[in-house]
C-alpha cells in the first residue's frame, strides 16, 4: 500500500513538472502550423478564393516597398505616446492598403472580406463574455 501511495505521489509531481515546462503563450487546440500569428497579419476570409488570397499576399509584400508604405513605417517607429502610435500605425496600415489597390483595385473585394470578418470577429467575443457571466 505505500509503495503504491508513494508512486501515485511520484506520478502526480512528475506530471505537474510538466505542466510547468509548458510555454505560457504556446498554441491550445488545433492551431494550424503554417499560422504563424503574425501581429497585424489578417488571417484569410472564408469568402475568398485561394487565388484571389494568394495575389493579396503578393501584392501585400510588393507594397512593402512603396515609399508612401515606407514613410509612414519611419514615422510609426518615432512614435512616443501609445496615441502617436495607435495613430501611426493606422497610417501604416492605410499607406499599405492604398499601395495595395494601385497594384490591383480589383483586390477591394479582399479588404471588404476582412472588415467583415473583424466586425463579425468583434461581435462574437462580446456575446461569449456576456455568456460567461
Amino acid at each position: 500500500m505505500k509503495i503504491k501511495l508513494a508512486f501515485l505521489l511520484a506520478l502526480i509531481s512528475s506530471a505537474g513538472l510538466i505542466a510547468a515546462d509548458a510555454p505560457a503563450d504556446a498554441p491550445k487546440g488545433d492551431a494550424k502550423k503554417g499560422d504563424k500569428g503574425k501581429k497585424g497579419a489578417p488571417q484569410k476570409p472564408e469568402s475568398v478564393d485561394e487565388a484571389t488570397w494568394k495575389k493579396f499576399l503578393d501584392a501585400s509584400k510588393a507594397a512593402q516597398s512603396d515609399d508612401a508604405v515606407k514613410a509612414a513605417k519611419a514615422k510609426a517607429a518615432d512614435a512616443k505616446t501609445d496615441e502617436e502610435k495607435k495613430a501611426a500605425g493606422k497610417a501604416v496600415m492605410e499607406a499599405t492598403k492604398a499601395a495595395i489597390l494601385k497594384a490591383d483595385a480589383s483586390l477591394e473585394s479582399v479588404f471588404k472580406a476582412i472588415e467583415e470578418g473583424r466586425a463579425k470577429g468583434k461581435g462574437d467575443k462580446g456575446g461569449k463574455k456576456k455568456e460567461a457571466k
